[in-house]
Order: C-alpha cells, then structure tokens, then sequence
C-alpha cells in the first residue's frame, strides 16, 4: 500500500457507484468485475479514459497504474508491450515521495495530486513510454526523398519524428 488508508473515487471527488461502472463495463464490453477496491480504482479509470477518448490499449494501461497507485494492487491486462509502464512507475514513485514532503499531514490532497500526476501522463506526456510497436514502410519520390534527407536528424527515424513534432 502506497497509502495510510484505503482510498474510493469518491474521496478525491469522483462520486460514482459500483453499480454505475459496473454498466460502463457491460456496455464497453469490459472483462472486469468489481469485487474490492483495486478493481473499483480499475474500473472507474476505464470510464474516467474512456470519458476523455483514450484508446483502448492506452485506458487499459491508465486503469492499471491508477490501480496499482490508489489501491496498492494493479490491475493489469498486459500493456506492458506498448508501454514502460515499469519506468513509469518508478517516476511515479518519486513524485509520490515528494507529494508527501510536500503535502506532510493531508494525505487526500496527495492522493487526489496522484491520480491527476498518472491523468496528465496519460493525457499529454505518454510518448515518453512508449515503445516502438508500429512500421512503415512506403515509396519516396527521388525529389521527395532529398527534402526528407535535407531535415536535420542521424536517423530516418529522427527526422519522422522531427516532422511529427510539426503538426
């Protein structure tokens, strides 16, 4: 347990029964039962994605580390190939470590700066975890391939995501 006590959504003001993620899961074709408090923390992260239009592999890991961090036990359903989801519990450790000298006597706070610390990854940071899972491959005009080699970069790789970076 990362937490003196034992924590619901409903503590950092999410106030939605087992009942109501239950149907979410049904309705979402979710292979989850909620019989204690990390399968609650894993389902309400499924809906609490699922509300701001994650993916499916991306809400699956995103319910997995919410689990683990407010419950003490993750829930995981084998992302850990798409993403490093050990590196980013360690960082998540060691923001947990400086919330608590942070937030000394009000442990909530630290649990609700917890969960939105794991949504901002998810939300804008998580390229930073991810692995290498997709491949291209397509034809270049010979005058399309000096503009690709002319962006600055060592690899292909480098220079795609340099054009990435763009959009």
């Amino acid at each position: 347990m990362f937490w003196e006590k034992e924590y619901q959504p409903s503590d950092i003001g999410y106030n939605v029964s087992d009942e109501e993620l239950q149907q979410f899961l049904k309705e979402n074709d979710i292979g989850l039962q909620i019989v204690d408090n990390p399968t609650r923390w894993c389902a309400f992260a499924q809906c609490y994605a699922h509300m701001r239009n994650f993916d499916v592999v991306k809400a699956t890991s995103f319910s997995y580390i919410v689990s683990l961090f407010m419950s003490g036990m993750g829930i995981s359903a084998s992302t850990e190939m798409y993403f490093k989801e050990e590196q980013l519990e360690y960082d998540l450790i060691d923001y947990m470590n400086k919330l608590k000298s942070t937030f000394l006597d009000d442990e909530t706070e630290q649990v609700k700066c917890m969960f939105l610390k794991i949504f901002k990854i998810y939300n804008e940071e998580i390229s930073k975890y991810e692995y290498a899972t997709e491949r291209l491959s397509f034809k270049l005009t010979p005058s399309e391939m000096e503009k690709f080699q002319s962006i600055t970069g060592k690899t292909n790789k480098e220079k795609f995501k340099k054009l990435l970076d763009k959009i």
